[in-house]
């Protein structure tokens, strides 16, 4: 698609809004009252502040944005933010990449630190099991975009700051909420929510099911949940604990060539000469995790806090795969403390924050062969501690409502003792990669009261993940080393119409060097490899505007672009030199517009339109997957206490693959996303009660 026909589509939409502004405003009366857009308040690097002040780009989920469900999952709304992209290989199977960060992710979401409630969900390894958290549990979310490793550690993708808010409102005292949903190809969930609150004390009980057949063959999900959050407020103090069991299981279809796909979608990988299909080995992924945390805050005085948090995970996984038949027993423990100095002197505001993180992951791992679905002899067993960790120190100055300085740096740490148990000859191997120094320094002016530009400068390390150092080949890779790099970064963000209009600019340079990317043998198995540098540069626009907004009628509506030209700068695999090529997997234009509606808080409805141009598919940019525009709608009506909502998902029908799999053996590089399909749900108040 070029690039004069893909900016025609999407303006054309956006453009719908404006002229739909001055249509309704002949009939509607404007309000006095109208919110700024400017006061968008985010969470980054471990304080809340407005966004447009800090010198970084961040975007920012609504609970209103995470409500309007389409397909029971976080992929539309995270999708709705330019520079983002989620993918589904199959229902369950996440990767999320934040800037063309999933170039070495085959399967599940690595190279992006992910927090939930203001505790680390993404283990040891570096691995992050989204798919056990259930949607419903998730407020709001915020998305720095880059490296952010002086804050939040090891990782060049950003940061995922997910919040669960379960306060209905302030008077609230007691709540039950029941939502039950159902759609196409066999989906059905319900889930319970029971909140008790008083001044102090806040306890929330959360149960869910939701099972679907799927679409293809081999592609089944059922995931259980419950979960208990509390918290305890005091004068001086917050304690939140969390306890969460989630039981998972997932049927994996895997890829299909493209002459299969386009013969029958719904096939799982068929069977070859040599290795038998996905059906016959009953490819799936079971995921029990039990997990719990504590965290907690003290604040000796009103420029000192101190906050500590433990958590502690556990978690059985099992893989039955084409080649052999995985399990893992891991258990992980996180802890981490921080002190805050938050002073307001005459010239502005000062704000350092000084702490560190600790996490270690003990993993039994066992491969088997795979007999139809059933463990059959022991290939090797595993025995793998995973240690990582990161002091950090930030600071940040805001002088004289103009100037907004974000000064910081760590020191991280990651380590790997290896011992193969089925197999005594082979000594002990140990990885480590220390001194891991990840400075930023940002720099925000406020040209006017309204518009702001900003300067960063950050440095990120990202080290192989347990996946990548021990492959599905069984190897131990002692030679992979951390992927790093230098992220330039400017922009400008700014409000307008008298505050209806936000705007945002950011233009960087990242420039990668030992890039992790993923190859695979002849028989299918993966392996990663050092893809020597990348050149990373992009551009990002995102455009909020607010057609009306009153008593009555609200009518917003928000584009996003991203443009990112990745290139390989030098990588040789094979005797092979793919310098100058476009980076695998990553698309070079991204479109997304929405538009939302609202009349009297009791109707709503939304509209979105997501473009993705095509994606090369191999290192040596000979397959593509070719550009795609899904469209998806939903409306919602309240009456009383109950809320029924409807979603249509791709409603043009588009046939797209939603996760490809790069580079992948046998040239089977598609999972096909399903076609149009419906959610109708209902969401009723049982109980409310307050003072």
């Amino acid at each position: 698609m070029c690039l004069n026909k893909f900016w025609k589509r999407h303006l054309l939409l956006f453009f719908v809004c404006l002229i739909s502004h001055v249509l309704m405003a002949q009939s509607l009366q404007k309000d006095s009252a109208i919110s700024n857009l400017d006061s968008v308040f985010v969470t980054a690097f471990r304080s809340k502040t407005i966004s447009q002040n800090i010198p970084v780009s961040v975007a920012h989920l609504s609970s209103k944005v995470l409500t309007q469900e389409i397909n029971a999952t976080l992929l539309p709304a995270i999708n709705s933010i330019a520079g983002v992209k989620m993918e589904q290989r199959s229902p369950a199977s996440y990767r999320l990449s934040i800037r063309g960060s999933s170039l070495r992710s085959p399967f599940g979401i690595r190279n992006v630190k992910i927090y939930w409630n203001q505790i680390p969900f993404t283990d040891p390894t570096g691995n992050t099991y989204l798919n056990i958290l259930p949607t419903s549990l998730i407020g709001s979310i915020d998305i720095m975009k880059g490296p952010v490793g002086a804050s939040y550690g090891l990782g060049t993708g950003g940061a995922v700051l997910l919040q669960s808010n379960f306060a209905l409102d302030s008077f609230t005292r007691s709540s039950v909420l029941a939502n039950s949903r159902g759609g196409s190809f066999g989906l059905f969930g319900q889930d319970l929510r029971v909140t008790f609150k008083n001044k102090k004390v806040q306890q929330t009980f959360f149960v869910s099911n939701e099972s679907s057949k799927g679409w293809r063959e081999q592609s089944a999900t059922n995931k259980k949940n419950i979960t208990w959050l509390t918290s305890v407020t005091t004068n001086k103090q917050l304690l939140n604990t969390t306890l969460l069991f989630t039981n998972l299981m997932y049927q994996t279809p895997g890829g299909l060539t493209l002459a299969q796909m386009q013969q029958n979608p719904t096939w799982a990988r068929q069977a070859t000469s040599v290795l038998p299909g996905a059906v016959t080995q009953q490819t799936a992924v079971f995921n029990k995790t039990l997990l719990g945390s504590v965290r907690h805050q003290y604040q000796f005085s009103k420029k000192l806090t101190w906050e500590n948090f433990i958590l502690t995970a556990q978690t059985n996984f099992k893989n039955p795969f084409i080649t052999n038949y995985e399990t893992r027993n891991e258990k992980n423990i996180s802890t981490g403390s921080h002190i805050t100095y938050d002073a307001h002197p005459a010239f502005g505001t000062i704000k350092i924050v000084m702490g560190g993180e600790w996490q270690m992951q003990h993993a039994l791992i066992h491969n088997y062969g795979n007999k139809k679905g059933i463990i059959d002899t022991l290939q090797f067993a595993d025995d793998v501690t995973t240690k990582q960790g990161f002091l950090f120190l930030n600071a940040s100055f805001r002088v004289n409502n103009r100037w907004f300085f974000e000064l910081g740096v760590s020191d991280a740490y990651m380590r790997y003792n290896y011992v193969r148990t089925s197999n005594n000859t082979l000594p002990p191997a140990s990885k480590a990669n220390t001194g891991l120094l990840a400075p930023q320094l940002g720099v925000s002016y406020a040209l006017t009261p309204h518009t702001n530009i900003y300067v960063q400068i950050s440095k990120g390390f990202s080290p192989p993940t347990l996946a990548e150092i021990r492959p599905s080949d069984g190897l131990f890779y002692t030679t992979l080393a951390p992927e790093f790099g230098w992220n330039i970064e400017g922009g400008i963000k700014g409000v307008a119409a008298h505050g209806k209009l936000a705007y945002t600019l950011s233009v960087y340079h990242f420039n990668v060097q030992d890039a992790i990317v993923r190859q695979n043998t002849n028989s299918g198995v993966e392996y990663f490899v050092n893809a020597g540098s990348v050149k990373q540069n992009g551009v990002e626009m995102e455009l909020t505007y607010k057609v009306i907004a009153n008593n009555l009628h609200q009518l917003n509506c928000k584009m996003g672009y991203a443009y990112q030209p990745y290139r390989f700068v030098h990588y040789v695999q094979a005797g092979i030199s793919y310098d100058g090529k476009e980076v695998t997997g990553n698309a070079k234009n991204q479109t997304v517009v929405s538009i939302d509606y609202s009349y009297q808080k009791k109707l709503s409805a939304f509209a979105t339109l997501q473009t993705l141009s095509a994606v090369p598919l191999t290192d040596a940019n000979d397959v593509y997957a070719p550009a795609y525009s899904l469209v998806q709608m939903g409306v919602s009506y309240h009456h009383k206490a109950i809320r029924y909502f409807m979603a249509i998902d791709n409603l043009l029908n588009t046939a797209y693959s939603l996760g490809n799999d790069i580079n992948a053996a046998g040239k089977r590089y598609y999972n096909p996303a399903a076609p149009q399909s419906l959610l109708v749900g209902i969401t009723a108040q049982l109980i409310k009660k307050s003072r």
